[in-house]
């Protein structure tokens, strides 16, 4: 669709430190949701340059959009992998207070979406005690969660290729079993793709999936 947003380098605090950020801002109506995007393994750097498109159009639908350096919290390092995560995770959470303020984002409707490393971060921010967060999507993802979730409206939409090098497919179905046994709400969502580094019409079904995950349709989900 025609381009109707604009992007911003921005930067806001977490924990003390500076976290850079791209603020995708609607030039239509927004629509009362919020994204925050969570990057990949490979850094800012690289998925901004991915993600810009697919953050654009996401504005251009009316979203407020933020997609934050969350590496700036805390440098990766060897040994250091609790203390990153901890890092990581708040500065998730106060790029979504950053988009809670915007004008037009309503209440709760701030979701977390994270991409491989990402869906790790958004996850463990949308799962934390303290997290304000109702949704997140989490893509190519693993793990698992200690955290009780019953009684906190927590909904979550885990897409996967059909084979994923990197996040075995038993890894993202066995963390939805975990959140479900946790209380939270769960749908899965199958790719037509095989790898981890998606193809441009796969990363269009998934942004097609989170809109409509968000937007309380249909998925299509499958496992």
């Amino acid at each position: 669709m025609a381009v109707r947003a604009s992007r911003a380098l921005i930067s806001f605090e977490s924990r003390g430190r500076a976290v850079r950020a791209y603020l995708y801002t609607p030039g239509v109506a927004p629509n009362g949701d919020g994204i925050v995007m969570l990057h990949g393994g490979t850094g800012f750097e690289m998925n901004s340059i991915l993600f810009d498109a697919h953050a654009i159009q996401l504005a251009s639908r009316g979203y407020w959009v933020i997609l934050p350096a969350y590496f700036d919290a805390d440098t990766p390092a060897q040994g250091r992998r609790l203390v990153n995560a901890r890092a990581w995770r708040q500065a998730a959470l106060d790029a979504a207070g950053q988009l809670a303020g915007k004008p037009g984002v309503s209440p709760g409707r701030v979701a977390l979406w994270g991409y491989s490393r990402g869906a790790g971060v958004a996850l463990n921010a949308a799962t934390a005690a303290e997290s304000p967060v109702r949704s997140a999507v989490l893509v190519a993802g693993g793990g698992s969660t200690d955290e009780t979730l019953t009684g906190r409206d927590l909904s979550f939409l885990l897409m996967h290729a059909r084979r994923d090098e990197a996040v075995p497919v038993r890894a993202t179905l066995e963390l939805a079993e975990d959140l479900r046994r946790a209380g939270a709400t769960v749908e899965v969502q199958g790719l037509d793709f095989d790898g981890h580094q998606y193809d441009l019409s796969t990363w269009c079904a998934v942004m097609g999936g989170t809109r409509a995950f968000l937007e309380g349709g249909p998925t299509r989900a499958a496992s």
